[in-house]
């Protein structure tokens, strides 16, 4: 074989790795950075949410019995999803958050002296839409935990990516299945 034709043919090759590693790194610090700005979003609406939730402590204030139990749940549920920094931490103290959420509507929707209360009710309405909006701020980010975990795991991405780029949690991830379809028990507000 001639060897000028040997040296095109691995010069040839190395471009072609070249590419393939360079397009399998940028579509990898792409989806990094997708997932990035999907976060960010989702952790507005953790924010929202927060302000919302403090709202309705101060409204909820004074009352005894089983609605007090469930106020304090509320609030140390709301000051773990503070205190989190950590993204997988802040996930796990949202969900918390979420089922004292529940048991607290469940609570007033029992409850004649807070259903009579338009404040409080308008107040559970806001927090409902800031429920809505932060599940599909969910769903966003989900989705682009998953477009980059396949990157990251699949060949060629898990040798290029290397240590730099681990897979990262999706909020289903510690739901406990996908949660599709689900309605949400406070959308009558």
């Amino acid at each position: 074989m001639d060897p000028i034709v040997v040296i095109l043919f691995v010069g040839l090759a190395l471009i072609a790795l070249v590419m393939v590693y360079t397009r399998t790194y940028l579509n990898i610090m792409g989806a990094d950075e997708k997932c990035r700005a999907t976060w960010k979003v989702f952790d507005a609406a953790l924010a929202r949410r927060g302000e919302l939730v403090a709202s309705l402590e101060a409204a909820l204030a004074g009352r005894g019995g089983r609605g007090r139990e469930v106020l304090d749940a509320l609030s140390r549920g709301r000051a773990a999803v503070d205190a989190a920094e950590q993204p997988a931490d802040k996930i796990v103290a949202s969900q918390a958050l979420t089922q004292t959420l529940r048991e607290l509507f469940a609570v007033a929707e029992r409850s004649t002296a807070l259903m009579t209360n338009p404040d409080l009710v308008a107040l559970m309405g806001q927090i409902a839409e800031a429920e809505k909006d932060l599940e599909q701020a969910r769903r966003a980010y989900d989705e682009e935990v998953r477009s980059y975990n396949a990157l990251v795991t699949s060949f060629p991405g898990n040798k290029i990516g290397g240590m730099r780029y681990r897979p990262r949690m999706s909020v289903r991830a510690r739901r406990g299945g996908n949660g599709a379809g689900r309605e949400l028990p406070w959308t009558r507000f």
